[in-house]
């Protein structure tokens, strides 16, 4: 299993703003992609997005040149506060 977690800090006030994009989906075709599973939580400061693959794949790999992307990109630019982090997982435990 890959997994990529990323923390996206969003400016306050902005949690509306951000629940109607997650609404949206992706601005990728999420069946077209290798993963297994995504998910997305929410705090009134942050985004955290959670993408896991089978195997070794990077769990992501976008096409830069997808407008979908650009779009999606100006409308989280917004929303931000701060750049994107990188949480690489320090404790798991499954049954």
């Amino acid at each position: 299993m890959s997994r990529l977690v990323v923390v996206v800090p969003i400016v306050d006030g902005a949690r509306d703003r951000v629940e109607e994009l997650l609404r949206s989906g992706p601005p990728f075709e999420i069946e077209a992609t290798q993963l297994s599973r995504h998910e997305v939580f929410l705090t009134d400061r942050e985004v955290i997005f959670d993408f896991e693959t089978p195997g070794s794949e990077p769990p992501i790999a976008l096409r830069a040149e997808d407008p979908a992307l650009h779009v999606a990109a100006e409308s989280w630019h917004a929303v931000m506060a701060g750049k994107p982090r990188w949480a690489v997982q320090a404790f798991s435990w499954r049954r």
